[in-house]
């Protein structure tokens, strides 16, 4: 039987042959360099069968070769973009929105918790201290003094805790930071463009591109159609491990809904709020207002909110409900939520200009482009970090990253390199909330600057295997640590 040429001049038996089939999509690498995702069952047109299409064999084209592409340019994502491209890898960023920042901007969740230990020590510095201290040249920012991280004063206590219930913990102040979304948005993207990042807005990574095990690249969707970027690394930084179904990759899903991380939340600013009336009202009716918080609860709307405490924003504060959900990756209960979210918004501000002195002249001035999500998948990996591990005073050989603990006796937590790296994949890391660990650790160390934490030790590990040529879990570790020291990350 004849073998007839494919439209780029290589035979079928060698378009076969270059093939990788991974559920019900293969993708070839062509001769000349084109990704082609194909039907395992290939059609030339669309056929219903059984409530499923069969898609016809397509090419793709491919708009770009790097070393390192990362997917998702949330905390995550910028920590491993930025890392990766200042350690010398030709980096791409893909993002689906038109912006940067993920939870940080988009998500509206303004707050930095926790970078210091419960004796005021910082142990996350890096990136995140970078774009805080960005932020502080616009003054963009706010946190405790840093002459009172760690004070036990009880005044001192007393005083940063009516300012946010973040900048004092337990009883010591600690380092917390509110930081401004917008202006964040222009950072992160005034970061890339230094750092010599290729980056794409308004594009959604679908899939990654797969041989067998091994990750060559990631196809993506946007206004200019379907189009791939081949990576000697892939790193997935899209916070619910979105890659992750296409890989052969094993992953966890359950989640205590007893968890933080169970529960999405839709966040939004009010501005034009008299506070100083409010405050007022507050302390001389306090029993009056709880009753009314009670009523705003009926009427299917929310209570409560945080100030913004950036300068001159001192009329907005900021209101985040938390919604139960069935999954945080079903786009039916997305939508649910987005529709539940905007209706309590308008009728939790109605009843606040009504009911709540301070508010009478209040008005939304900005709600969350994204959901607020907090857990999905999570990777299964060379090591999956533990509750016990919480309690392990002793770190790990291969720690890339130390978070503030929990408590007084859980002070420290140490994060391990090879819980980014799936097990039975190559040329991958996972550097977002969907890092391999248990429900329990997971919702205790998934947030912004944890994210930031694990994409700076992930970015900077790729660039160290594309340059030394070593697969990924045979990197010399001691240089990796070297490395992230002299980027100011804190380490043991």
């Amino acid at each position: 039987m004849a073998l007839s040429n494919t439209s780029d001049g290589i035979t079928r038996r060698e378009f076969f042959k270059n093939t990788a089939i991974k559920g019900t999509t293969a993708v070839a690498l062509s001769a000349g360099g084109m990704a082609i995702p194909v039907s395992a069952q290939s059609a030339k047109s669309a056929k219903a069968s059984a409530g499923t299409i069969r898609e016809a064999a397509r090419q793709t084209k491919v708009c770009r070769t790097a070393d390192v592409v990362v997917v998702g340019g949330g905390p995550g994502g910028i920590g491993a973009a930025l890392a990766a491209a200042r350690s010398g890898a030709d980096t791409v960023l893909i993002e689906r929105y038109e912006h940067l920042g993920g939870m940080s901007t988009g998500g509206l969740v303004t707050i930095i918790p926790a970078m210091t230990d419960i004796n005021g020590k910082q142990q996350i510095a890096g990136i995140t201290q970078e774009w805080i201290k960005r932020l502080d040249a616009r003054e963009a920012a706010d946190y405790p003094k840093k002459e009172h991280w760690g004070s036990r004063d009880k005044k001192l206590v007393e005083y940063y805790r009516n300012r946010s219930p973040f900048y004092a913990t337990s009883n010591s102040v600690g380092y917390s930071a509110h930081i401004d979304a917008e202006v964040s948005k222009c950072l992160f993207q005034d970061m890339m463009t230094e750092a010599g990042v290729k980056t794409y807005l308004h594009s959604w990574g679908t899939e990654p591109i797969m041989e067998g095990n091994q990750a060559k690249g990631v196809i993506f969707e946007s206004k200019s159609g379907r189009q791939a970027v081949l990576a000697k690394i892939v790193i997935d930084s899209t916070g619910d491990g979105d890659l992750l179904p296409y890989t052969g990759a094993r992953f966890e899903t359950h989640i205590d809904k007893a968890l933080r991380s169970s529960n999405l939340s839709f966040s939004y600013w009010i501005d034009n709020v008299d506070l100083k009336k409010y405050e007022q009202y507050k302390k001389a009716n306090a029993k009056a207002l709880a009753e009314k918080m009670r009523e705003v609860r009926k009427l299917g709307g929310t209570a409560g909110f945080l100030t913004s405490n950036l300068k001159n924003q001192e009329n907005v504060v900021w209101c985040f409900p938390r919604y139960a959900n069935k999954s945080q990756y079903d786009v039916e209960e997305l939508t649910r939520v987005e529709f539940l979210g905007r209706k309590e918004m308008m009728i939790t501000h109605d009843f606040y200009k009504k009911n709540v002195p301070g508010f009478e002249k209040s008005f939304i001035v900005l709600s969350n482009s994204q959901l607020g999500t907090r857990g999905g998948r999570r990777v299964v990996g060379e090591y999956v970090v533990t509750e016990k591990d919480m309690k392990n005073k002793t770190p790990f050989k291969d720690t890339i990253a130390i978070f503030p603990g929990m408590d007084e006796k859980n002070p420290l937590m140490y994060m391990p390199y090879r819980c980014l790296i799936p097990r039975n994949v190559n040329n991958m890391l996972v550097a977002c909330r969907a890092f391999s660990s248990d429900a329990v650790t997971n919702d205790a160390f998934n947030l912004i600057h944890h994210c930031i934490c694990l994409g700076q030790a992930a970015g900077t590990a790729a660039a160290q295997s594309v340059k030394s040529r070593v697969d990924l879990r045979k990197i010399d570790i001691g240089a990796l640590q070297s490395s992230l020291k002299k980027q100011g990350v804190i380490l043991p």
